[in-house]
């Protein structure tokens, strides 16, 4: 009997590793796949897909800004080593895509600078070029869910000294394919999971295709409670669950609020933005917000994690938001942004005595 079980499971080995094979020989699972990105409208023509994230950048893509592009690891920003360089701090910043740097206008979208590479710069200035390298992880349409992934297999490898965390937009949106997303619960799950996505043949067999929530309209008809992309209990979960790898890592985390702008006029006027929401009105979409930004705050205390506030009065905010954008910074709101973290991780950095006072 064990013997004939021991052949069954060296036959099934061989066959796996055979398709295995083939599967890459022929690109069969990335033809499988395809480019529904390709012919995009909008700024989603700069992402492709991608097993495990679901979806990451286009590498060298050209954004709005002229001669940038996306890096080769599908990132926003220059090409950095994964090795740090001698007494080098490195921050890492994920988000959606209010850290991506996007912002919507009349007809059309702009890429403003984002506040990770103001933050680099504003460190470049103070401490010297090279003293701090700032990493932008953020990708648009990411959820808490794709940012614990982006953690675990690109961050954590660029071995961060900080963990800057930003979410809670595409969270409590509807989602398009009518569930929500949960990430593994247990740490062998999750190592498991990855092992089993440097597998290209299981990665094509376990790809959950690519929601379009954030570019069409959502599975189901508008509601004063939509399923969204990730519920309540698994935003704070993922948020907890990040702090925790980041400092299992050595990095200290940070937690960012992600502030909302006024409901202008100019605002109530676009219904496609609150239909894709998922929410019948402007004002479910603002309060759903907020219940999810008071889980960001309840983590972060529970994780005695700073929480920077970015916008202390949301009605003075005009000049952080587009009026026709309640979510994404404009150019001044990234550079407060910037600004604020700044401070925090300086007055970290000369705590530890890594750094002097400029």
């Amino acid at each position: 009997m064990l013997r004939k079980i021991g052949k069954a499971l060296i036959s099934l080995v061989l066959t796996l590793l055979l398709l295995e094979g083939l599967v890459r020989v022929t690109d069969l699972d990335r033809r499988r796949i395809g480019d529904p990105f390709a012919d995009a409208e909008w700024a989603m023509r700069y992402l492709v897909p991608d097993p495990y994230l679901q979806w990451r950048g286009r590498p060298g893509m050209e954004l709005l800004r002229p001669m940038e592009f996306v890096n080769a690891r599908g990132l926003r920003g220059p090409e950095r080593p994964r090795r740090k360089g001698p007494g080098v701090k490195r921050v890492a910043v994920l988000g959606d895509s209010c850290t991506f740097g996007i912002l919507t206008l009349p007809g059309t979208h702009e890429t403003p600078l984002p506040y990770a590479e103001l933050l680099e710069e504003l460190f470049a200035q103070n401490l010297g070029p090279g003293r701090v390298e700032v990493i932008n992880y953020g990708m648009i349409g990411y959820t808490s869910y794709h940012g614990l992934r982006m953690l675990r297999r690109e961050a954590i490898p660029d071995d961060p000294d900080f963990v800057v965390i930003r979410f809670g937009w595409n969270d409590h949106l509807a989602s398009s394919v009518g569930h929500s997303f949960r990430n593994p619960r247990h740490a062998w799950q999750e190592e498991l999971l990855d092992l089993a996505y440097r597998s290209r043949l299981l990665g094509m067999l376990m790809y959950r295709g690519i929601p379009t929530g954030s570019a069409g309209a959502p599975a189901s008809p508008a509601s004063a409670h939509p399923i969204p992309w990730v519920t309540p209990e698994d935003y704070a979960w993922n948020l907890s669950r990040m702090i925790d790898l980041a400092r299992s890592h050595g990095a200290q985390p940070i937690l960012l609020d992600a502030a909302v702008g006024p409901l202008t006029p100019e605002l109530r006027k676009r219904k496609e933005f609150f239909t894709v929401s998922g929410y019948e009105t402007p004002e479910q979409f603002v309060a759903a917000h907020a219940r999810y930004q008071a889980i960001t705050a309840r983590v972060a205390a529970e994780k005695k994690v700073p929480l920077i506030r970015t916008v202390d009065k949301l009605e003075g905010s005009g000049a952080y938001f587009s009026p026709i954008d309640p979510a994404h910074p404009n150019a001044q709101g990234h550079a407060l942004i910037a600004r604020r973290l700044y401070v925090s991780i300086l007055e970290s950095l000369m705590r530890s005595g890594a750094v002097s006072a400029p």
